[in-house]
């Protein structure tokens, strides 16, 4: 199925009538995914991509012309990735891609990028090294991610911990990251438990939990799965049982509506919410919900930086040719709601602050049953790893 997104505010409505007059658009291609455990991000996805089209074309387009997202859909495996690719690219004649490219799509589709002869800018996936000239990451990385919790843990040392995560690529090497550094800073991981995904009775899972649990917990349970444990896990107090859970895309803004009560406690690592203050992040959060009708969570963030990013790059290459939007997007700061972003020559991975924050009941007058409070932000030259030495370009 395809979709044109169409920005809805009046004013980029009507810079994209004037831009339209005179040139055809720059067209983006968005691979989406609407049903399975990723479809909870969707809408916030799609709501990403809308914000950062009306901001693009209030400020005059891409190369003096509007931008339209050509929209399709696919079922998220790998192969159909790369056939949806291929059509936007030759029928559609997308200028560059993003959108929903979990993991395993990430790791088939990026070695495509040259060949496709177009720029793939990648907003969700963290697992994996993969470096093409053509394929560059906004998601934080894997080895971002458990850096991230390792400044924090040596922060929070914390003696022993358990581990539950989705039984997919990200599950283990996320997993697998925590508990090295776990070890590193002196501490042990008693119980690592991998379940299937998708999985609606997580009961075998929680009771081994519940056994002698350990000082902490990590979950690493992503979208509607993360929802089903938190509710299970709630009839039983697991949570309650350790000094500290943390999340890894656990109880992120998408779900945590969904969660409710079930989440209050969690440390959710995150890389935007609305709490984050200033005047970047209060003009993004307001424009996202005169859209959506809801303010932004991290999946709307990093989509909408997907774009503004390649939006600044053909900028400043002049041009929406593939390799040289390539070197425009090397080394490149992107103006962003929580600040200047680098897009690091080297492994063309996006660096960038981590927030850490808790999930608490919200205020009465908020509307919410639950919301977050920002307990610690780690900039990212505190905590960011240095470059693979797999990516070779």
């Amino acid at each position: 199925m395809k979709l044109a997104i169409v920005a809805l505010s009046a004013a980029a409505l009507s810079a994209t009538a004037g831009l339209a007059g005179a040139q055809e658009t720059v067209k983006i291609g968005a691979l989406m995914i609407d049903s399975g455990p990723l479809a909870a991000f969707y809408q916030y996805s799609t709501a990403g991509l809308e914000t950062a089209v009306a901001e693009i074309n209030e400020a005059g387009g891409i190369n003096g012309r509007p931008v339209e997202v050509v929209s399709m859909t696919y079922s998220g495996a790998p192969e159909a990735a790369l056939q949806t690719a291929t059509r936007l690219v030759k029928n559609d004649k997308v200028a560059a891609i993003t959108g929903m490219i979990p993991t395993a799509v990430a790791l088939a589709i990026a070695g495509r990028a040259t060949a496709l002869d177009t720029i793939i800018i990648d907003p969700l996936s963290a697992a994996g090294t993969r470096c093409n000239q053509n394929y560059f990451r906004v998601k934080a990385s894997t080895a971002m991610l458990g850096a991230s919790y390792k400044a924090f843990l040596a922060q929070h040392p914390m003696e022993s911990w358990d581990i539950i995560a989705g039984d997919t690529t990200s599950g283990h090497d996320n997993a697998d990251s925590f508990a090295k550094d776990v070890q590193e800073l002196g501490g042990e991981v008693r119980k690592q438990l991998f379940t299937p995904v998708p999985n609606s009775d997580f009961g075998t899972y929680i009771t081994q939990l519940n056994q002698e649990p350990a000082k902490g917990l990590l979950a690493i349970i992503y979208g509607a799965d993360g929802v089903t444990f938190a509710k299970q896990q709630q009839q039983f107090g697991l949570l309650d049982k350790y000094e500290m859970v943390l999340g890894n895309n656990f109880a992120i803004p998408a779900v945590l509506p969904a969660m409710g009560e079930a989440a209050i406690g969690v440390i959710q690592n995150v890389s935007y919410i609305p709490q984050v203050e200033g005047d970047g992040a209060r003009k993004f959060s307001d424009a996202f919900s005169k859209i959506a009708g809801h303010e932004p969570d991290d999946v709307a963030f990093d989509m909408y930086t997907s774009m503004i990013a390649l939006a600044q790059a053909m900028n400043k290459a002049g041009t929406e040719d593939a390799s040289e939007v390539s070197k425009a997007l090397e080394g490149l700061v992107i103006d962003s709601p929580v600040g200047p972003l680098e897009m690091r020559a080297e492994d063309h991975q996006l660096t960038r602050p981590y927030i850490f924050a808790e999930v608490v009941a919200g205020a009465p007058d908020s509307g919410k049953a639950v919301d977050y409070e920002i307990r610690t932000i780690i900039p990212a030259k505190d905590y960011m790893p240095p470059p693979s030495a797999e990516c070779q370009m």
